[in-house]
């Protein structure tokens, strides 16, 4: 098979090979029918992203939800009240929004936040268990309480226990023997 060269394109002027890429003074990402008329591109973009948060807040559901809604809605309205302009594009891009797609999101993060809230849960009754539901004990105090519970079901806590008075009463007996020494050498008028 033979191939089919094509001579290079001859041009008129630089300007002639220029391809067309957009509008002039064009930003990435922003079409011409997100901007509206009378509002700078900073507000634009403002009310733009408190629209998609707005959005978001009103198909969650849940703990903390309400006043989620709360804060966002404040917020909105503090903006609204110093600048219409914020408020015509705001509910522009709130009108643009897809609730289906942010009813979706919703959903997974609800699942993620009940999956921690679970995780949490466990861990606290794991804890109580352990401590012997001593309440709000740092995770040492954990640990030692959960050593102490298996050393009691393995009878390790008796042998420890006896260990430990043997020791004393041996501490307990030379300090007294050493005592004694003392006492004596002092009624000598030795020491």
């Amino acid at each position: 098979m033979s191939e089919i060269i094509i001579p290079a394109q001859q041009f008129a002027s630089p300007q002639d090979a220029l391809a067309h890429y957009g509008v002039k003074g064009m930003q990435w990402g922003v079409r011409k029918d997100d901007r509206l008329e009378g509002v700078s591109p900073g507000t634009n973009r403002e009310a733009s992203k408190d629209a998609r948060e707005f959005a978001r807040a009103k198909m969650f559901y849940g703990e903390g939800a309400g006043t989620r809604r709360k804060l966002i809605k404040a917020k909105v309205e503090a903006k609204a009240a110093k600048d219409p302009a914020y408020k015509k594009a705001f509910d522009h891009h709130l009108a643009k929004q897809d609730l289906g797609k942010h009813a979706e999101k919703a959903r997974g993060e609800r699942k993620r936040k009940d999956v921690s809230a679970g995780t949490g849960k466990a861990v606290r009754g794991a804890h109580r268990q352990l401590t012997g539901g001593m309440g709000n004990v740092g995770l040492t105090g954990a640990v030692l309480a959960g050593g102490i519970i298996a050393a009691k079901k393995a009878n390790v806590d008796k042998i420890l226990a006896n260990a430990a008075a043997t020791s004393y009463k041996q501490a307990k007996t030379s300090y007294n023997n050493k005592k004694a020494v003392e006492d004596l050498l002092k009624s000598m008028n030795l020491k």
